[in-house]
Order: structure tokens, then C-alpha cells, then sequence
């Protein structure tokens, strides 16, 4: 609908005047031109800055744009353009005033690329205005990271699902966190092209034979051939059941990837219900690409601090077998993780930890195994020494350790989710990557593990009411620090998300606060987010002293 805006006569060719929000641009043929006056980039008005032929500059940031399509020629995104004619005498303007998605979307497919982060934000908030629902943009963010990952998907995918659970709190908010996750999936892909994906072969999640052959190729590092197969099982269609009993014998055989792909099974399926309107185009994404990094993941049991676990399970013959049977016996389970059984976790020798846990396994104690583990992990992070990670001459810090917490928390999911002998595979690599995390420790005092660690974050932030960790409640105050921005890169701000959920459900699984102020412990704790001078420092040993990075776990 067209609207008067003034005469012809007050707009002199070259010149620019605006009014409600449009800013109508007469060149020096006389041709009009009429352009939203806010600029695209952070608002200020077009109509402030310099015209020269048909290219209007806005005078803040110096962005150019082609006042006959709005096109951006230097910038960013695109301003929008209205319809303007003459009718006697007068020049009026069909404004436009309803949200054009398709050019948002397309606007943020450029931002991602070139990792834009205000550029993201502002798509984001206008996709969010136009009514795209939250949990769309954060399933396409993890679609974009999986379709692009080199090797697979990163964190990209996991901090996605985790924050479907974290919108709702008001345009602003939501903006922040969708933000957040685009934030992370940019930076892990920037430049990389689509990745070749390889045709879908006939295969069915819910057929032994096919979870076999898919087990096969992944053990042989068939990487496309597996890719190829998951692709036809999703073609074919598959329940949450069929793709955790595909999936989870993937992560049993080997220890992957400081545990990654085996938090990602679980999330991925927690992604997957939180956006069913995108679920097939998920499923063929992220399943596929998932399965792909599976492939190519590193096999960290090969290495020798688990030499032992290697001839400890290899000796053990039957254990998995025997383990599940009991537990399928309809016996009470041993629930209460006992003393004994964290201790010998956190502290023991890894043979001491191996042969409690296969004995509790055995003995029907799964659930006691499991809270242990929980226990052990929480105690990891309360007793890691802070200086380890300020330390650039040693490969392991804070990210290393919190990897300990959300492990255990993936085992939990799965030994609730796969009734299988392979859980107790699980259950005992996990105890070893849990035990091998003792080298970090620090000495504590006799008194113990301190328990009021929130304090610290009162210390961070002075205004914050807060003072001690009570009660589950208290998540929602973690988690407004985590959203603050207490982490810089977007990296860390994905462990900060992971390992805050973790230690939530944890907390709750054991009716006990020690993961809540675990992951307090590490809220509070200054992170070496730049990493230059740990790398200059491998860099030397490695070019002139032939050495590898210095660890204490490896």
C-alpha cells in the first residue's frame, strides 16, 4: 500500500530525505530509490551518509549499498529496499513492513561462513521476530557444523541440544542463546566447503545383520562406507531404540575421543525430540556425520596408560556377559555407591579400580557402579590443581578434567537407555578415564573437600547474592553465570554449558550437591582461553627438541 510521503519538488536530484523510517534517495538523473533509513548493521540512519552515484555509504561504519537493490558492496548484510513513485506531484512508498526470512536466512548462511558474530546475531534475532522457532535455528546450527566437519561433527551438535532446554526466556535471552551455539558451529567450519557426502546403501537400524556390518566398517575405518550405510537406515526409518542399539556398540569396543562420541549419542537423540518438525533432515545429517566421526575418531585405549585396562578386560573373559546377565536376574541392585567403590575410582591403583568395579558389576551393583562413578568424576574437578591448567609447559588443563564429569553423565544415560552386555564395557572404561585423572590432583588440606565453592562466585561477581550452593535450585544461578559470558571462546563456553547440565543431572541422580559445586569450582576458576603460549611452547619442543607435549595423564 502506497503512501504519500511529500513532494517531488523538496527532494533536489542527488539529495536524500527521510520519514518513518524510510529513506528516499533521488540520483542525479532524477531516478528514485527508497531504502530502509536504519542501517542493517547496528541501526544508525542512511540518511546521514553519502551519496555518490548509486552507492550510499553510511557514514558509522563506512558500509556501502546499492540503493536500486539494497545490495551490501562493502559489509555486511543487505538493506531493505521499498517500491517509490510519483504520482502527481507527490512520491509515495510502499513500505514494507513484514519480515523477509528468505533473505535472513540466506544473510546468515553468509555470516556463518565468515564467522560474523554481530552479523549472527542480528539474523538470528530477525528469524526469531518473524516467528522461526528457537529450537530451528539451533537444529540447522548443528546441521550446519555436521555437514561441513572435516572428520565429524565437533561440539557444535551437543551444545545445540543442550540449549533447547534453555530457551524461552524472551526474545533477548533466546537471541543470546541461539547466538551462542551459531557462534561455535561458525568458528569450528569457517572455510570449509559442504563436505562430499557418499550415497545412502541398504541398511535397516533394526536389523542385527545391518548394526553388524555397520560395527565392521567402523572398526575397519571404512569411514564413507559406514556414512553410506547409517544414510539407508534413516532412508528407511528407524525407532530411539533401533539407533541406541546401532549406535551405542560403536564406543564400546574402543575408548573414542576423550569420550565425545559417546556424549554425542545421547545428546544427538535429545536433539532429535526437541525439534521433530526437523528430524528426517536431522536424522540424515547429524546420524550420518556422526557415525563418520565415530570412524575417524582416535582410538585412546591403544595408548599405553591403558595397556592394563587392555589385559585386564582381555583376561576377564565373560565379565560383560556375566555382568549383564546378573543384571537381567530381576535381583535387587546394589544402589549406594559405598566408600570403598569411590574411593578405589578416584584413588586407587588402575587395578584396584578395575576389580572393584567388575566385582560391584557382578555382583548386581550397577547402580551402585554408576553413582560411584558420578561421586568419582565430581571429586576429579573439586581436587584438580588450578595450576596445571596456567601451566604452558603441560598438555592437560581444565577442559581435560570437566571431560571426566560429563563421561560419567553419558554413562549414566546409556546404561538406562541399552540393555546390553556392552554397558559394562562402558561402565569400566569409563572408571579408568576417570582414575587416570588423578595425576591432576592437587593436595588438599585435612579438613577435606571444601564445600562452599560458590563463594568463589560471589567473589567473581561481589554483587551477586548468592553465596553457597543449598540445593538444585541453585542451577539457575550457575547457569545465568554461564550465560554471562564468564567464558570468551566459544569453545569454552560449550564445556561450561555441557559440564553445568551434567553436574545438574548428576546432583539429582545422587540427591547430593558435590557435581553442582564441582562445576562451581570450575565457573569460578580463572581458564588460559589463549593458547599461544602453550603452543609456541610445543611448537619449540617439538621442531627443536623432537619431543611431544608434556602430559600427566598419557
Amino acid at each position: 500500500m502506497y503512501t504519500p510521503f511529500f513532494p517531488l519538488s523538496d527532494l533536489a536530484p542527488g539529495a536524500m530525505k527521510a520519514r518513518e523510517g524510510v529513506v528516499v534517495v533521488r540520483v542525479a538523473s532524477g531516478e528514485l530509490h527508497a531504502l530502509d533509513n536504519a542501517c542493517p548493521h547496528q541501526g544508525y540512519p542512511l540518511a546521514q551518509g553519502q551519496l555518490c552515484g548509486k552507492v550510499l555509504t553510511c557514514s558509522w561504519h563506512n558500509f556501502k549499498f546499492d540503493i536500486t537493490n539494497g545490495a551490501c558492496v562493502m559489509g555486511e548484510e543487505a538493506a531493505r529496499i521499498h517500491d517509490v513513485r510519483v504520482v502527481d506531484g507527490i512520491v509515495e512508498v510502499d513500505r514494507r513492513t513484514g519480515m523477509d526470512t528468505a533473505a535472513a536466512w540466506a544473510s546468515l548462511g553468509q555470516a556463518m561462513s565468515r564467522h560474523q558474530g554481530s552479523r549472527i546475531a542480528r539474523e538470528v534475532a530477525r528469524l526469531l521476530t518473524a516467528g522461526v522457532a528457537p529450537r530451528e535455528l539451533l537444529a540447522w546450527g548443528a546441521m550446519w557444523d555436521a555437514d561441513r566437519g572435516e572428520y565429524g561433527p565437533g561440539h557444535a551438535m551437543a551444545l545445540a541440544s543442550t540449549l533447547c532446554g534453555w530457551v524461552g526466556g524472551g526474545l533477548e535471552h533466546d537471541v543470546q542463546v541461539v547466538a551462542e551455539a551459531l557462534d561455535l558451529a561458525a568458528e569450528a567450519v569457517r572455510g570449509l566447503p559442504l563436505r562430499v557426502r557418499p550415497e545412502p546403501q541398504e541398511g535397516d537400524a533394526a536389523d542385527p545383520g545391518s548394526r553388524a556390518e555397520l560395527r565392521r566398517r567402523v572398526e575397519t575405518e571404512d569411514a564413507l562406507g559406514a556414512e553410506a550405510l547409517v544414510r539407508g537406515m534413516v532412508a528407511r526409518g528407524a525407532s530411539r531404540e533401533d539407533w541406541e542399539a546401532a549406535l551405542y556398540p560403536l564406543v564400546t569396543h574402543h575408548f573414542l575421543d576423550f569420550g565425545h562420541p559417546l556424549i554425542y549419542i545421547g545428546k544427538l537423540q535429545d536433539l532429535l525430540g526437541a525439534a521433530p518438525n526437523a528430524a528426517q533432515p536431522l536424522q540424515d545429517s547429524l546420524l550420518g556425520a556422526l557415525v563418520f566421526g565415530i570412524t575417524n575418531g582416535t582410538r585412546e585405549d591403544t595408548l599405553p596408560p591403558w595397556a592394563g585396562f587392555r589385559r585386564r578386560y582381555a583376561a576377564a573373559t565373560g565379565l560383560a556377559d556375566r555382568a549383564h546377565a546378573h543384571r537381567q536376574s530381576g535381583e535387587p541392585p546394589l544402589g549406594e555407591p559405598t566408600v570403598d567403590l569411590v574411593t578405589a575410582i578416584a584413588f586407587g591403583t588402575p587395578g584396584v579400580c578395575f576389580d572393584a568395579v567388575a566385582t560391584a558389576l557382578l555382583d548386581g551393583g550397577w547402580a551402585a557402579v554408576v553413582n560411584a562413578l558420578s561421586m568419582a568424576a565430581s571429586m576429579r574437578l573439586l581436587r584438580f590443581d588450578i595450576a596445571h591448567d596456567a601451566d604452558p609447559t603441560l598438555e592437560e588443563g581444565w577442559l581435560d578434567i570437566t571431560h571426566r564429569l560429563t563421561v560419567a553423565n553419558a554413562v549414566r544415560r546409556a546404561v538406562a537407555r541399552w540393555n546390553s552386555p556392552g554397558c559394562a564395557q562402558l561402565v569400566l572404561m569409563a572408571a579408568h578415564f576417570v582414575n587416570l585423572g588423578k595425576a591432576l590432583d592437587r593436595t588438599l588440606p585435612a579438613s577435606g573437600v571444601p564445600g562452599d565453592l560458590l563463594a568463589a562466585l560471589r567473589e567473581h561477581r561481589p554483587d551477586d547474592a548468592a553465596a553457597s550452593i543449598s540445593s538444585l535450585d541453585d542451577v539457575t544461578i550457575l547457569r545465568f553465570f554461564v550465560l554471562e559470558g564468564h567464558a570468551v571462546r566459544p569453545v569454552f563456553f560449550a564445556h561450561h554449558v555441557k559440564t553445568v547440565v551434567a553436574a545438574a543431572e548428576e546432583a539429582q541422580a545422587l540427591a547430593d550437591l558435590a557435581p553442582l559445586r564441582a562445576f562451581a569450582r570450575f565457573l569460578a576458576s580463572p581458564l588460559q582461553e589463549r593458547l599461544t603460549r602453550r603452543f609456541a611452547h610445543q611448537a619449540v619442543r617439538l621442531v627443536r627438541d623432537a619431543k611431544p607435549p608434556r602430559g600427566l595423564t598419557g
